[in-house]
């Protein structure tokens, strides 16, 4: 994890820091002066401002930030000018049911997944029972390209609706797909924030995703066709 990372997750969800965040701050002198300035300043604003802070707002600030900046690059704010952003969505309540795109959603939906329920899936080593394999994609309709790498597969929730979730080997690193036939997308989007990246890509039917870890190498875009088949 890069230290620009690091400050993005301390600054908008001290609380909820990945894993990978917790990691890092304690090898790295930087962050640790860096976290420790923040916690001073939240504790600052606490002590000054008396007013309620809506429950949603780290969300709403994660989306905004999604919808408005380079996915790939991480604001470069000032402790100052990140704690008056804070100030200004909590007293002017963002409208994300007007404004934030489908996409944004896909993105948050598959984020909170894998926080809650994919990490066990990482681990997984062994390859699965090809048949385990044929049957659970047949039941979306998909024929998965990938049988010989897949160490792990399970129908899983995605929002209201489920999806196709497994884990392959590609370049000696475990990537999650995740196929949902019920969410349709009208382009193909990237995505790197709470220590995750990746892209979610309009299929056929539905949208395919593909979520690695911050220094993974993703699969090209293009090579969403070869990965499943449809039946």
């Amino acid at each position: 994890m890069k230290c620009k990372d690091f400050e993005f997750e301390c600054i908008v969800a001290p609380n909820e820091m990945s894993g990978e965040a917790c990691e890092h701050l304690k090898t790295c002198l930087a962050c640790q002066v860096f976290a420790k300035q923040q916690a001073g300043f939240d504790n600052m604003l606490a002590s000054v401002i008396k007013c309620e802070v809506p429950s949603d707002l780290r969300d709403s600030l994660r989306e905004h930030r999604v919808e408005s900046m380079s996915p790939w690059k991480l604001p470069g704010l000032s402790i100052a000018l990140a704690a008056s952003l804070m100030l200004a969505v909590g007293m002017v309540a963002l409208n994300t049911s007007e404004t934030t795109s489908s996409v944004v959603r896909v993105d948050r939906l598959l984020v909170e997944h894998f926080e809650h329920d994919g990490a066990h899936s990482m681990t997984a080593s062994a390859p699965i029972s090809p048949l385990q394999l044929a049957q659970l994609g047949e039941s979306f309709g998909v024929r998965v390209t990938l049988a010989n790498t897949v160490s792990f597969v399970e129908k899983c929730p995605i929002g209201d609706s489920y999806g196709l979730h497994l884990v392959y080997q590609h370049n000696n690193q475990p990537i999650t797909l995740i196929y949902m036939p019920d969410i349709a997308l009208d382009e193909t989007v990237s995505f790197y924030y709470a220590g995750l990246k990746g892209w979610v890509k309009p299929m056929q039917k539905g949208s395919l995703a593909i979520l690695g870890g911050s220094t993974a190498e993703l699969p090209k875009q293009e090579k969403a066709n070869d990965m499943i088949e449809w039946l």
